[in-house]
């Protein structure tokens, strides 16, 4: 009797048992965040090995995951994009592997993921930048953390919060240098960049120069070479892989022998006071996504430059400043899309707030230029009518559907093709039967020479170029 009744107290013992952990585990369940809102918390959302290695690199970062909800999450999975071809490695809470399942974190709380790179930056056709992604999915939702390692022994110029600050400054040629993110010249300072250096920008880099002094010192020959960091063949002529240099109230700045090419906007000049002035010389700017020249309210004094194919606009004088252009030339065939701007806008005001604003022009004169490109008008005055412009074109070839016939073009040859040696590829170098040869006129050159640094010989040639 005695040995049923112990039996009776055991049974119903296990019974309550498994009826408390059965209860148990229905909690727990009803306290995993199901939510298809669900989002995790990182503790960073770039995760940058910045060590410039000397031989084959391995080194490692962590960051966490946060779980900022009242219940448990679970993640279905944390993977590398690039799988098991991808560089990196990585570890999430203790399990290694490139795709790990159903990760739990506990309410409020956090977990740790280590990820490792080997990379070979003596390898010259790796990229600069060797990039993947860990993507997480939750409850149906996609977020990823991005990594980035430096591919090659450069001069990489970043900083954490994706804003580098720097201050008098000289840029040496040794290596290249690659731009991540913003690269700021602070006020009153100055950055001198030496003749061959090689600059390359990553997905939009821009180059910074806020109210400081900029001085790009190419030479002929030895010119300085911003581009897009992707050095794949296929990578050759896309525009828009990097932003561009960019100027906001600079000091008396110079860009000398230099090449700027497939960005977004090639150089960006806004608001110069003071008598301070951008001076450009022997430059090619160009196959950017939306203008290879943007001045806005500045003063620029060009000579001997390249401006071309731009997806919006070769060059865009906006909202008045003070140009002088000497021997120029400004083309646009535009492949990329149907470009329906014209290669050359010139502007003298703005709106905000549903507000005119007027800024003139106090001039705009172009002597010796070619401004030519596919559509049957490539040249926009967009000036307020109150106003009377001042933009002049002497000794120049253009391309217009528009009258010409006022004091702005006393010189021009107009609708009579440049002969450009091969637009498809960006050679905009002068053939046999060019309008532009044995055209320019008064003022000559500052410097003998051309953009490829051939003596002119009067009577010059329009444009950058003169036939040799």
């Amino acid at each position: 009797m005695k040995n049923t009744k112990k039996t009776s107290l055991l049974f119903i013992a296990v019974t309550l048992m498994v009826v408390m952990l059965t209860t148990i585990s229905s909690c727990r369940k009803e306290r995993v965040f199901t939510d298809g809102s669900a989002k995790l918390e990182f503790s960073t959302d770039t995760v940058v090995f910045d060590t410039v290695f000397s031989t084959i690199g391995s080194t490692y970062r962590r960051f966490t995951v946060r779980n900022p909800y009242n219940k448990k999450i679970i993640i279905s999975s944390v993977r590398l994009k690039g799988g098991t071809a991808s560089p990196y490695r990585m570890n999430v809470d203790g399990l290694p592997g490139v795709d790990i399942r159903d990760v739990e974190i506990l309410a409020k709380d956090s977990i740790f993921i280590f990820v490792e790179v080997t990379v070979d930056p003596n390898n010259a056709l790796a990229p600069f930048v060797v990039e993947d992604q860990i993507l997480f999915t939750t409850n149906g939702n996609e977020q990823f953390v991005q990594l980035a390692a430096w591919g090659q022994n450069a001069y990489f110029h970043y900083e954490a919060d994706g804003l580098l600050v720097i201050c008098n400054e000289t840029w040496m040629n040794d290596k290249p240098h690659v731009l991540y993110g913003v690269t700021a010249i602070d006020s009153a300072c100055t950055l001198d960049i030496l003749a061959g250096a090689k600059i390359y920008g990553h997905n939009n880099a821009l180059l910074y120069n806020y109210k400081g002094t900029l001085n790009i010192n190419g030479v002929e020959g030895d010119e300085v070479i911003f581009q897009g960091d992707r050095l794949e063949a296929f990578y050759q002529d896309v525009p828009g892989q990097w932003f561009g240099v960019r100027m906001f109230q600079p000091l008396e700045s110079t860009i000398e022998h230099a090449i700027i090419k497939n960005g977004e906007v090639g150089i960006w000049i806004d608001t110069v006071e003071g008598g301070q002035k951008v001076n450009l010389n022997y430059v090619a700017s160009g196959n950017h996504g939306f203008a290879s020249l943007l001045a806005q309210g500045t003063r620029i004094e060009a000579e001997n430059c390249l401006f071309y194919d731009g997806g919006s606009h070769t060059a865009l004088l906006n909202v008045g400043g003070d140009y002088n252009f000497n021997h120029c030339t400004f083309s646009n065939y535009w492949t990329t899309s149907t470009r329906t701007t014209t290669a050359l806008k010139i502007n003298n005001f703005f709106v905000s707030n549903n507000t005119v604003f007027h800024r003139p022009i106090v001039q705009a004169t172009f002597n010796n230029c070619i401004v030519y490109g596919d559509k049957d008008n490539e040249i926009l005055i967009d000036t307020l009518e109150t106003t009377t412009p001042n933009y002049i074109f002497n000794q120049c070839v253009i391309k217009s559907d528009q009258s010409t016939n006022n004091g702005h073009y006393p010189a021009i040859r107009k609708n009579q093709d440049p002969r450009f040696a091969d637009p498809s590829t960006f050679d905009y170098h002068l053939t046999a039967g060019s309008s532009a040869i044995n055209y320019g006129g008064f003022p000559a050159p500052t410097n003998g020479n051309d953009l490829d640094g051939v003596m002119r010989i009067a009577p010059n040639d329009v444009g950058c170029y003169e036939v040799q």
